[in-house]
């Protein structure tokens, strides 16, 4: 069981947020030293800094607005991004995406619900294009005090205490928290191909899938 003495602070989500940035970022400059156009879109907490920096190396870049205010960048803009009912992004300019990053947002819906928007985003990257996601994890200080922990997580959606999901910044409602399986089988499970899996040292989980 977690240690609630060892509960991670803004900056350790940060910390772990930020790898997934950085895989992405580095995939981005990637394409771009090679000489090819890159079209990505953003969404979730932390993924502002990653915006800019995809930006600045020349990919057009779109990211929710609810990430609040970013500099002005020549190739950045921010838009609505709801996911509920489902994320209306294939009209965008630059769609369809060669990356989309995802970061600890899938926590407010219910586990078909959040199936139903992986999979619609996924259908709005090119073929051979790359989602990279993260989730608040199960098997984490959250998990410990999570009602619905011994769930499956097709009926997993339950409240946190108050005072851990204040720590947190996480809404007071119900929420799906995720194992690094449970994500994997999304992904596989909207026909995604996954890359690579990772749960993060405080329990939270990550993924890369491409579209195939």
């Amino acid at each position: 069981m977690s240690n609630p003495s060892l509960d991670p602070d803004p900056g350790v989500v940060s910390l772990f947020t930020g790898e997934l940035d950085d895989m992405a970022c580095k995939a981005v400059e990637k394409r771009r030293l090679l000489g090819n156009e890159v079209s990505v879109l953003l969404f979730g907490q932390n993924v502002g800094t990653a915006a800019v920096r995809m930006a600045a190396a020349g990919a057009r870049v779109v990211v929710d607005s609810a990430v609040g205010e970013l500099p002005s960048r020549s190739g950045l803009r921010a838009a609505p991004l709801p996911l509920a009912p489902l994320p209306d992004v294939a009209d965008f300019p630059e769609a369809p995406f060669d990356l989309i990053v995802g970061q600890l947002a899938l926590h407010p819906l219910r586990y078909e619900e959040a199936r139903k928007v992986v999979r619609q985003l996924l259908l709005t990257l090119k073929i051979g294009g790359k989602l990279y996601l993260s989730a608040y994890g199960l098997h984490s200080t959250l998990g410990d005090h999570y009602p619905d922990s011994d769930k499956l997580i097709e009926e997993r959606y339950a409240a946190l205490p108050p005072t851990l999901a204040a720590s947190y910044g996480l809404p007071t409602g119900p929420l799906c928290l995720y194992s690094e399986r449970n994500l994997i089988t999304l992904l596989f499970g909207i026909g995604a191909s996954v890359l690579q899996s990772a749960t993060g040292a405080f329990g939270n989980v990550r993924a890369v899938a491409v579209r195939v």
